[in-house]
């Protein structure tokens, strides 16, 4: 199969799907529109689906002989941000309809090259030697879409032998496709911390117990415990992104918020001992400052890891049908998160990178920004990954089952961050967010 001439062909389809769903976004848990046309385009092709409540969708499309079972991913939500009508250098193409929300960060491109990929797969069965599942993931960027589906996945008995999934990346130059071996991009623990000190005037800090001279402390420790308490063989960024305290120049108040993200790749070496090292870090400075505190912490999940083998079939799958149209590279991970991660985890397999920075077209914004924007030539590149690799997999003799997880899936929630109660939701196909 000659596949990058069939993704070609298919991209004025993949193009008019991307700007519909960028001119129709919606907010994670809220993308029923969106699976609806989703649902719409399935039913087009002729492949069958199960929406999963919540979760996002599942279809099916059957080879012409039995063999293996490749899983294809995309998401499906956008964020809540206010579009810019220029990107960095000219107008876009195309404007979301829906104001104060907008995908940016790809997964327009993600739901419109999956569906490209399906229809390239739907019309050629009879090379197809297993099953291809479409997994179209609801609510990725604050979750927990991908739960649910887990959930239901293990309810009905629905288990794939390897997973690929794309991500349009700003990172990147156009033309280019990352296929990492190992860590591509990182995990996250999420905090936020409210410190409650004791509120005074300012022209008498002595008779106050100021939460900002206790954040303060707690800010340079963690500064610091990135040098003292972390190995320098593994990375791990810092970061506080909200700081909420007092009113007035010369009082003193009572309380003080911070929140912020920690990323990094090891999760049991680094990770781990990190999060309990915050939780003492953050009592017990709290306590010399006179100050108590409440907070949450979220204990680190996995990291997205491409499978060794798998990586290496998919630059060799790849590079092949792509030829002198795209460059197959290795880059340095990126220091976002993905759910894909956890997918990963339950199923080896490969998450691709494409690149999408090309300063003639403005298309270089960081994601989750008001400028970012797509560049649309390289939906084809994204097409041929996914479609190359699922035709090399279940053509190939690689066996993932010693690599898959030998837990069971309530237990993967459960390292992933996920209570008992939220879990037993997702099982009963209840709500579990508010």
């Amino acid at each position: 199969m000659k596949v990058y001439e069939l993704a070609k062909a298919v991209e004025p389809y993949v193009i008019e799907m991307r700007r519909y769903f960028h001119e129709h976004p919606e907010l994670s848990n809220h993308e029923d529109k969106t699976i609806e046309r989703l649902c719409e385009e399935l039913d087009k092709m002729g492949i069958s689906y199960e929406v999963v409540p919540h979760g996002g969708i599942i279809g099916y499309i059957e080879g012409a002989k039995p063999g293996k079972t490749v899983l294809l991913r995309a998401d499906c939500d956008a964020l809540p941000v206010q579009e810019q009508e220029n990107n960095l250098a000219q107008k876009r193409v195309c404007c979301s309809q829906n104001p104060g929300v907008m995908h940016a960060c790809g997964h327009d491109g993600h739901m419109a090259m999956l569906l490209g990929a399906a229809k390239i797969l739907s019309e050629h069965k009879e090379e197809i030697h297993g099953k291809v599942i479409l997994f179209f993931e609801r609510s990725e960027e604050i979750g927990p879409g991908s739960s649910y589906m887990f959930a239901y996945m293990d309810q009905h008995g629905i288990t794939a032998d390897t997973v690929y999934g794309t991500h349009l990346y700003a990172g990147l130059e156009s033309g280019k496709v990352a296929l990492n071996t190992g860590n591509t991009m990182s995990t996250a623990m999420g905090f936020n911390v409210t410190i409650h000190g004791k509120g005074g005037h300012g022209s008498r800090p002595d008779q106050a117990n100021s939460p900002i001279d206790c954040f303060v402390a707690m800010y340079n420790a963690l500064e610091a415990a990135r040098l003292t308490k972390v190995t320098p063989f593994d990375p791990l960024t810092l970061s506080v992104g909200i700081l909420k305290a007092g009113a007035v120049g010369n009082v003193i108040p009572n309380d003080l918020t911070f929140g912020g993200t920690v990323r990094l790749f090891n999760r049991e070496e680094v990770g781990l001992p990190f999060y309990e090292y915050m939780k003492e870090m953050i009592e017990g400075i709290a306590k010399a400052y006179g100050c108590t505190v409440t907070y949450s912490i979220s204990k680190p999940s996995f990291p997205v890891y491409n499978d060794p083998e798998c990586a290496e079939l998919a630059r060799k799958a790849v590079s092949e049908q792509v030829g002198d149209h795209g460059e197959i590279v290795q880059v340095e991970p990126w220091m976002a998160s993905e759910s894909f991660s956890s997918l990963q985890q339950l199923i080896p397999g490969v998450f691709a990178l494409v690149g999408i920075n090309n300063p003639e077209k403005g298309t270089g914004a960081l994601h989750h920004n008001e400028f970012f924007d797509l560049d649309e030539d390289v939906f084809t590149l994204g097409v041929t990954g996914a479609v190359s690799y699922a035709l090399a997999f279940l053509d190939s003799d690689i066996d993932t089952s010693a690599r898959k997880w030998k837990g069971t899936v309530r237990e993967l929630l459960a390292i992933s961050g996920k209570s008992d109660e939220e879990i037993d939701k997702y099982y009963k196909g209840e709500v579990a967010f508010k």
